[in-house]
Order: structure tokens, then sequence, then C-alpha cells
């Protein structure tokens, strides 16, 4: 089962964040729900773990922001 970690309208921040997790040794995926036609100002883009993953994903985000 996959649980949203990360929500943002920034792609650069969602990769930055995806390459974070991805270099812990979690798997993750992105959903992009941005309107493509007004990209950046209506809809996020999503990111992914398996539940197994969730709290580890959530504190390497956490200590991420706060850097």
């Amino acid at each position: 089962m996959e649980i949203k970690i990360f929500t943002t309208t920034s792609k650069v921040e969602l990769m930055g964040i995806k390459n974070l997790l991805m270099s812990e040794d979690i798997d993750c995926f992105e959903k992009d729900k941005m309107d493509s036609s007004y990209a950046g100002i209506f809809g996020q883009y999503e990111l992914f773990v398996s539940k197994n993953n969730e709290d580890k994903a959530k504190a390497i985000i956490e200590k991420f922001q706060k850097s």
C-alpha cells in the first residue's frame, strides 16, 4: 500500500525530495496532478512511498525542510 508523503506545486522541490529519498534507498513515485493549461497555478505534484517506509521518509523530509 502506498502512502502520500509529500505534496508541492514545484517540480524542482519534488525532484529534490524524490532524489533525497532514493539516496536513502526509499522507493517512491510521483503523480502529476497539475493542470497543464495553468502549470504552477492549479494542482500539485504528489510523492508516494510504501507504508513500511512512511516513518523513515517523513523523518528525512522533516529534517531536510528544517535545514
